[in-house]
C-alpha cells in the first residue's frame, strides 16, 4: 500500500509529464475507434494510432507506478530543476509549427525548416551541419517516399 506521504517525495514534473502522455494516449486510442481496425487488404487506418495509444497509456502508466513505487518515503522529492527544459518546449513548438506547416509549405520544407531549427537552435551545432542534413534528410524522404514508394506526400508551392 503507499503512505498518503509518499506523494510528497516524487518528482512532479515526471509525475505530470506521465499523466499528459497518458491523456494524450487516450485521446489517440479513443480517435482510431473512428476508423476501420482492419480492411480487405490488412491493417486499416485506425490500427497502428489504436495500439500507439494504448502503448502511450500502458508505458506512462507504468511510469507513474515505478515514480510512486520509488518514491522516498514521505520525504519532499525539492523543487523541480527546469534547466533544461527550455530546449525540450522549444522543440515540441517548433514541432507543432512544423505540422502547421505542412499545408502551405509541403512536407519536404517544412521537415527541412523543422530540422534546421532543431539542429541549429536545440542541438546548437553549425548552420553547416544544420543546412547539409536538412537539406539532404528531406532530399533523402523524398527519394525514398515520392520516387521509390509512390507514397504522396503534401506537395508546397515549389511541387514538392
Amino acid at each position: 500500500m503507499i503512505a498518503v506521504g509518499a506523494w510528497k517525495s516524487v518528482d512532479k514534473s515526471q509525475l505530470v509529464g506521465a499523466l499528459l502522455l497518458v491523456a494524450l494516449g487516450a485521446f489517440v486510442a479513443a480517435d482510431a475507434w473512428r476508423w476501420p481496425y482492419l480492411t480487405k487488404d490488412g491493417p486499416g487506418p485506425g490500427f497502428f494510432p489504436l495500439w500507439i495509444g494504448i502503448a502511450l497509456i500502458v508505458l506512462s502508466g507504468a511510469q507513474i507506478v515505478v515514480q510512486v513505487a520509488t518514491s522516498r518515503d514521505g520525504k519532499d522529492a525539492g523543487r523541480t530543476s527546469w534547466k533544461g527544459a527550455a530546449p525540450v518546449l522549444a522543440g515540441w513548438v517548433a514541432l507543432m509549427v512544423a505540422a502547421a506547416l505542412i499545408r502551405p509549405a509541403g512536407f519536404v520544407a517544412s521537415y527541412a525548416l523543422l530540422t534546421i531549427f532543431l539542429i541549429r537552435f536545440v542541438f546548437q551545432r553549425s548552420w553547416t551541419a544544420a543546412v547539409t542534413v536538412s537539406l539532404t534528410s528531406a532530399a533523402g524522404f523524398w527519394v525514398l517516399f515520392v520516387k521509390l514508394l509512390r507514397v504522396q506526400l503534401p506537395a508546397g508551392p515549389w511541387g514538392f
